[in-house]
């Protein structure tokens, strides 16, 4: 540990940690932010001989970023640097100030490192954006051409780290003209070309791009990146199918065993909705390379989508040994599990989703397995202990957890939930939709209908508040015009919507109009095959005379769906 290290950790042992922070520097935020805490990493605190007035500054420095109070550390930082002229305290200093997003000072310190350490390809990459959000493109120019000079070890020159940098940075017209300029100088070197393509690409302009790339491929043909660059511009296009003809006329040549190439080409036949096609391209790049874990849970969960259970469950587990895309494979096998009434088993892979993007989707379906084997207040318990990230997220888990109790005819317990939720978030259309939901249940038909209408007032397009609202006046009271109305509404804005059609069908039967009943519903079963769609169905038909087809109807929906409540009770109600 350097000396600097030692009297650091001795001081955050004197001093605790019971601070405040102190409001941080407020500038422009450069192009490349510091995504990393700096304060978090000991290991790059500068060490040296250093006199002791730059030393004191580092040890300021060092103790308010650990305190959060940035404003003290950068200033410090910056002195430290300009006194002592050495180039690790600049380098520190200058990404010290740029996590502040205090801009003008990590140009200062960047310009010191530079200067000190005029052959480091880093302080040329830190100097060059920074100059950029000043809008001194011509001199970032210079530091670039600097950077590519000092980089010519690297097989691409540092021009796709350029590229990188331009594309993040805010003025996208300074960007490339600072590209632009880059590959004038340098036309002759393909990655030039490729860098102005990503830039191009990144910037949505999408002509540019394909030009660029396609000027890449004359010098270098056949090039595996500028291939799948070129295949993804096509993509972007709008040209999804040209796009999967040029990678698959590509990899049936010599890039036949490229990965990259295949892996491109499987992503867009799945992005096309060719799932079979894409999975086998998925399983053809596992018998090239057996251990790649991205093609290996691509092809999980293309089976899965293709139900071939045991074709997915075996690539997933593959993946696990693998020891990677762990959080993905698990979330799968808990979908897969769950599919086939292996709740233990589902239960187990989606706890075991800890964090990441499917941690929320993962946790609820934990909850209602949970709920689904019995143990509803545990269910609650654990949605209640899961981590959100915002409002929309809890709203989220309150629906998850209203619908638990709506499962378990608790309707009561559920209408008072969401009424508790709702009075913390008022505004929420998603809460109050499921409180109108509940209450119908309830025959609280007045508030069902107050949130409904609230809903609609707010959002007037709102078809699924439409359809409810349409629905619940047609099936619990006799104000049939008023229902249809409000669901002529709900299919102008969905008109292929199965449930708003079958509600058509039902105001129609409420009518009297049985010709017109009967034609939505038969529509509507044509879309899905729903039991509660069938109970409709069938009723219309009895009631028209035609009992043979009101009993085959619900007969069939029966052998799908043996426990469906409202199947069972229509065809109770009619001695069945």
């Amino acid at each position: 540990m350097s000396r600097l290290a030692v009297l650091f950790a001795g001081m955050l042992i004197i001093s605790g940690c019971a601070v405040s922070p102190d409001q941080t520097v407020s500038t422009p935020v450069p192009a490349e932010p510091e995504k990393s805490n700096p304060f978090a990493d000991n290991s790059s605190i500068p060490s040296a001989d250093f006199p002791p007035k730059v030393l004191y500054q580092l040890l300021v420095a060092e103790m308010a970023g650990q305190r959060g109070q940035f404003e003290i550390a950068v200033a410090n930082y910056l002195d430290a640097a300009r006194d002592s002229r050495d180039p690790k305290v600049a380098a520190r200093a200058a990404r010290i100030a740029r996590f502040a997003q205090a801009l003008d000072q990590s140009l200062e310190a960047a310009l010191i490192w530079v200067e000190v350490d005029p052959d480091n390809p880093d302080a040329q990459k830190m100097v060059a954006p920074l100059l950029l959000a000043f809008g001194r493109a011509p001199e970032a120019l210079q530091y670039y051409e600097r950077f590519i000079e000092l980089s010519a070890g690297d097989p691409d020159r540092g021009f796709m780290t350029i590229a990188n940098q331009l594309a993040r940075d805010k003025n996208g017209i300074a960007a490339l003209s600072v590209m632009d300029k880059l590959v004038q100088q340098h036309s002759d070197f393909h990655y030039a070309w490729l860098a102005h393509a990503q830039l191009t690409m990144r910037q949505a302009k999408l002509t540019q791009a394909l030009r660029s790339v396609n000027k890449t491929l004359e010098m270098n043909n056949h090039w595996a990146p500028a291939v799948i660059m070129r295949a993804r511009i096509l993509s972007l296009s709008g040209k999804l199918d040209d796009a999967i003809e040029y990678l698959k006329v590509e990899r049936s040549g010599e890039l036949e065993d490229n990965i990259p190439v295949g892996l491109s080409y499987a992503r867009l036949l799945a992005e096309a909705d060719q799932v079979k096609e894409a999975r086998d391209e998925f399983v053809r790049l596992i018998d090239l390379e057996p251990r790649n874990a991205e093609a290996i849970y691509a092809a999980g969960v293309l089976s899965l989508q293709l139900n071939d259970d045991k074709q997915a469950e075996k690539r997933l587990k593959s993946v696990l040994r693998l020891g990677q895309r762990m959080l993905e494979a698990n979330f799968y096998l808990g979908r897969l599990y769950e599919k086939q009434k292996d709740l233990d088993q589902a239960l187990k892979h989606f706890l075991a989703v800890r964090h990441g993007e499917f941690y929320l989707n993962a946790q609820a379906r934990a909850a209602s397995i949970l709920a689904e084997v019995g143990k509803l207040e545990r269910a609650r318990e654990h949605l209640r202990s899961i981590r959100v990230s915002n409002d929309q997220e809890q709203v989220r888990l309150y629906l998850v957890e209203g619908e638990l109790l709506r499962k378990a005819e608790k309707y009561q317990e559920a209408l008072d939930f969401l009424t508790e939720k709702l009075e913390l978030m008022p505004e929420d259309t998603s809460l109050r939709y499921a409180r109108a939901l509940i209450a119908e249940k309830l025959s609280h038909l007045e508030l069902a209908e107050k949130d409904l209408l609230m809903i609609i007032e707010r959002e007037p397009s709102n078809a699924q508040a439409l359809n409810a609202l349409g629905y619940t006046l047609a099936d619990r009271t006799q104000r049939y015009d008023e229902a249809l109305e409000y669901i002529e509404r709900a299919l102008a804005v969905q008109p292929e919507d199965a449930a708003i059609i079958d509600s058509m069908g039902w105001v129609q039967y409420r009518l009297g109009n049985h010709e017109k009943a009967i034609e939505h519903l038969r529509r509507a079963m044509e879309l899905i095959e729903d039991p509660e769609i069938a109970a409709h169905l069938g009723e219309v038909l009895w009631d028209m005379g035609n009992r043979q087809g009101a009993i085959e109807v619900w007969e069939k929906a029966l052998k799908d769906h043996p426990n469906h409540k409202v199947l069972i009770d229509v065809m109770k109600r009619f001695g069945l």
